[in-house]
């Protein structure tokens, strides 16, 4: 009983085209003709004939014209329509049609298969932000205090309790952003990975001390883009996106809890515990996308927000209150 009282106090404090493929064959279809001793080409170049020939026609992106007279015929190869197709987009053609029926033009569209009217393109790398890939930030940008630090604070108690600063420092991660066409983005924090802490002590009087390191710290988020806020178009075309997440963020703590001294062996001893899909959120923060979407900030300053709690099962109440700090990533 005594372990597993220690095995869930100390992991409640963590939280903290395919082209067509080749099949061998010529790329026009078998012509009837009447040569003098001459033999055929298979490949879509000049050949000269005789006598009267039939139309060919052909199925990939080669097309043979030919004449139908007995003067010199002519083969003439030439490229499929269905060119300029956008990354991340469908393959219409870059036509004059409209594929999605937002009143532009297939070769004017930005997103030729998912209507955006307002054609907005926060990258500037020529796909609508309705069709585009994520915005995907991985790296660290800036040092704590200023970026990249988060902090909190660590309650145990049972009847009486301690209470011990915690500070994460973000040493990088996998944090996506899309956006539509109208005023409004995602987030999504897929994983945030964290420095080792320095050693922590939380005392218990008369009843515990321990010394610990919280160390492969890994956050990741539960439910892809379900956390959205809103920007302005005014913002979005200076290259700015900043607005207030309209929720929490749930996410999963995993790592490795070192205690590495204890008062009450019996009831925490000594030696790495793994953290194991702990459940938890962040608080809800400012969003800012800079830099035509080159670099994000999360910025949380809540006081009170529960990050996490647990009670265990020896009824030892752990929480994790607040979260404040800046978190600076860039592609």
């Amino acid at each position: 009983m005594l372990s597993r009282l220690h095995t869930s106090l100390l992991s409640s404090l963590i939280l903290v085209g395919a082209a067509c493929g080749d099949d061998g064959n010529t790329s026009a279809t078998d012509t009837s003709t009447s040569t003098t001793d001459q033999p055929t080409s298979t490949e879509p170049t000049t050949t000269t004939t005789t006598t009267e020939t039939t139309t060919p026609t052909t199925t990939d992106d080669s097309t043979t014209t030919t004449t139908t007279t007995g003067e010199t015929e002519t083969t003439t190869p030439t490229t499929s329509t269905t060119t300029g197709v956008m990354p991340g987009d469908c393959a219409a053609p870059a036509d004059d049609a409209d594929e999605d029926g937002d009143t532009i033009a297939n070769k004017d569209d930005n997103c030729r298969c998912d209507a955006n009217p307002n054609q907005l393109d926060f990258d500037g790398n020529s796909v609508g932000n309705v069709c585009d890939a994520p915005l995907t930030f991985t790296i660290a940008d800036g040092a704590p205090p200023e970026f990249n630090k988060l902090d909190s604070t660590a309650s145990a108690k049972m009847g009486i309790g301690c209470e011990f600063p915690v500070s994460l420092v973000a040493t990088g991660g996998d944090v996506q952003v899309t956006i539509d066409d109208e005023g409004t983005a995602k987030v999504f924090a897929a994983a945030l990975n964290f420095a080792d802490t320095p050693e922590l002590t939380c005392e218990i009087p008369l009843i515990l001390t321990v010394k610990l390191v919280i160390q492969q710290l890994v956050i990741t988020g539960v439910d892809p883009f379900a956390v959205g806020f809103p920007f302005t178009v005014s913002d979005h075309n200076a290259g700015t996106l900043t607005g207030m997440m309209d929720m929490v963020h749930n996410i999963l703590v995993n790592g490795i809890l070192n205690i590495t001294e204890s008062s009450n062996e019996a009831l925490a001893m000594p030696g790495e515990s793994p953290l194991e899909d702990v459940p938890g959120s962040f608080p809800a923060g400012n969003i800012s996308v800079g830099n035509a979407g080159e670099q994000i900030t999360l910025d949380f300053a809540s006081d009170d927000h529960i990050v996490f709690q647990q009670t265990t099962m020896g009824g030892l109440e752990i929480t994790l209150t607040g979260l404040t700090g800046k978190l600076r990533l860039r592609q």
